[in-house]
């Protein structure tokens, strides 16, 4: 098996510290690929001081854009020649045959410049959409202005002349500029280029009009919370988890359960957060939590709420919950929303639609036998739908062999034949 394997993978990563999902599982991908002796190198753009052990680091020691000052991050953010001179200059001296680079965000230090030196490796590189910044400037297909889901083509005049930007117009066309460059750039480096997506219903957003290369589905990793899956109709809170953010849905929820006569416990912490204790003094908020603390929180859960307006691709809390017993109800432009409530594992209600929410927190509490069921149903199904971590691991690293099979000419099928990988 072992000649079989990539002789390195480099991971490619804005971030080196936890900064969000995706520099969270870069990470932890680092450190799983380290623990079976395949050498990695970890290529950021800001310092790295806490890498897993044996992940060597390639850092450009710079600052996320809004902690940089606004022409330094207006230009380099466009376009990063110091990511593609140092990035060009590690492949002309380290890469192999059988390296393989896997891409998980340049959207806030490294920019679309470093898919230029990838040009010369476009066969051995894998793109991870963890979110839609692939094709959307805003990354989320969210009007964060009318709180709508966006059904706009990107780049389109009706895109161009929107402005939903959650902080001002001028922010969108940016971000309009560097998708047009990250658009030229990759139609002409990566025609057909290895793209992973964390769920199937991101293609029709991704890629409206088909993909030029292979798409593989992997699911996020996950593991429940608890030790032992609840029986969540002994339980009586309402549980929020996640950033307070309106994209969230935050304000609606608490909306919500004010009138349906609801406390909801918030955990998390965001721009949000102290508009919604001033407005909302009726719920509990819980601010930020470690894995003790939110343990001990959805002990006492009967319901997980996933409110977000969006279509999030992802949502971790409620496979957490799920995989721990605890129902959830989202709102059905989640992408795991039809799936959850197909295994009956728990409901779904109108995106940004208060009444509709109302009427399912309303039943969620009213009915001890509706929660028996989906809970129990939470606790026989809720693992098809996510990963253990090892398992995710060993998802993408059955990809990184394939890629090497098909370029290396043997005889073991076509990635693009295998169209979705799980």
């Amino acid at each position: 098996m072992t000649d079989t394997l990539p002789d390195q993978v480099v991971i490619i990563s804005d971030f080196s510290n936890i900064q969000g999902g995706a520099s969270k599982l870069a990470l932890s991908l680092a450190q799983l690929l380290a623990a079976q002796s395949i050498p990695v190198t970890f290529f950021c753009g800001d310092s790295a001081n806490r890498l897993p052990n044996g992940v060597v680091s390639v850092s450009l020691r710079g600052r996320r854009l809004l902690e940089s000052n606004k022409f330094s991050a207006a230009v380099h953010g466009l376009w990063n020649r110091n990511a593609k001179l140092k990035l060009a200059a590690w492949i002309e001296k380290n890469d192999t045959l059988r390296t393989i680079y896997h891409v998980h965000g340049y959207h806030q230090t490294l920019s679309p410049a470093i898919l230029s030196p990838l040009r010369r490796v476009s066969d051995r590189v894998v793109m991870h959409a963890h979110d839609y910044f692939l094709a959307c400037p805003n990354g989320a297909f969210f009007d964060f202005r009318s709180g709508e889901t966006c059904s706009r083509r990107p780049l389109s005049v009706a895109c161009v002349t929107c402005n939903c930007d959650k902080r001002s117009y001028a922010q969108k066309i940016w971000r309009m500029s560097r998708q047009s460059i990250q658009n030229m750039v990759r139609n002409r480096l990566f025609p057909g280029v290895t793209t992973v997506m964390v769920n199937t219903g991101m293609e029709k957003y991704l890629f409206p009009d088909g993909s030029g290369g292979p798409i593989c589905v992997v699911p996020n990793p996950a593991e429940p919370l608890l030790e032992f899956p609840l029986k969540a109709e002994k339980n009586h809170d309402i549980v929020y988890v996640g950033d307070i953010h309106h994209y969230k849905g935050v304000e609606l929820l608490a909306r919500a359960g004010k009138l349906a006569g609801v406390s909801v416990r918030f955990v998390g912490d965001g721009q949000g957060l102290a508009d919604l204790k001033v407005n909302h003094p009726e719920h509990r908020f819980e601010g930020w939590q470690d894995y003790d603390g939110l343990r001990r929180i959805l002990s006492s859960a009967r319901l997980l709420v996933s409110p977000t307006l969006g279509p999030e691709p992802f949502g971790l809390a409620p496979i957490e919950a799920l995989l721990s017993g605890i129902p959830v109800l989202m709102s059905d432009s989640m992408l795991l929303a039809q799936e959850i409530v197909s295994d009956e594992m728990g409901m779904s209600f109108a995106a940004g639609d208060c009444d509709d929410l109302i009427k399912k927190l309303s039943l969620a509490i009213g009915s001890d036998h509706l929660i028996a069921q989906l809970s129990s149903n939470a606790r026989e199904k809720s693992h098809v739908h996510s990963l253990g971590l090892k398992e995710w691991g060993d998802a993408l690293l059955a990809i990184y062999v394939q890629l090497l099979a098909v370029n290396g000419g043997a005889k073991t099928g076509n990635v693009a034949e295998q169209k979705r990988v799980t």
